[in-house]
């Protein structure tokens, strides 16, 4: 059986249901969101690449901010009937990829970018299941939709599931 595969770009995100597969690659400060719901098999994932949408000049693109990519997300979760409650939240990525940029800088988007998923999932009352973030080294992750595990892919030490 030939598996469905759906690759989410940088600045995207995707909601499907299984049999399938999500997939993003290159996560440096970007951060890869996964959100699940486990009786419905359905799930979604972002790839945002800033922290705040409301502190940008082009707002054309929610994927592309942190915090209006998780309420993306969650819209069109609830547009499919997913119940929060069941959902099961998973972020990577938000690397430090520059070493010319101090880790404390405003710079610093992987961290700022962090640190907004963590204000938006506090906000919303949405536990972290599991993450993989920070470091200085760029992730792959692959969402399976059957069973809500994230495989995490890196060129420094190879696959972990999470």
């Amino acid at each position: 059986m030939e598996e469905n595969v759906i690759e989410i770009p940088m600045a995207g995100m995707h909601v499907a249901q299984a049999p399938g597969v999500l997939v993003t690659k290159g996560l440096g400060s970007c951060l890869g969101i996964t959100l699940y719901d486990p009786v419905m098999k359905i799930g979604g994932m972002a790839h945002p690449m800033l922290p705040d949408i409301t502190k940008a000049r082009v707002k054309s693109n929610p994927s592309r901010f942190v915090n209006s990519a998780i309420t993306s997300l969650l819209g069109e979760l609830d547009k499919k009937g997913c119940l929060r409650s069941h959902l099961v939240v998973k972020m990577f990525g938000g690397a430090h990829m520059f070493s010319f940029i101090n880790t404390d800088s405003a710079l610093n988007v992987g961290q700022k970018n962090i640190e907004m998923a963590l204000t938006m999932f506090k906000e919303l009352n949405l536990k972290i299941a599991g993450q993989e973030v920070g470091g200085t080294f760029g992730r792959t992750i692959s969402l399976n939709l059957e069973d809500g595990k994230v495989l995490v892919r890196t060129v420094s030490w190879g696959e972990k599931e999470v």
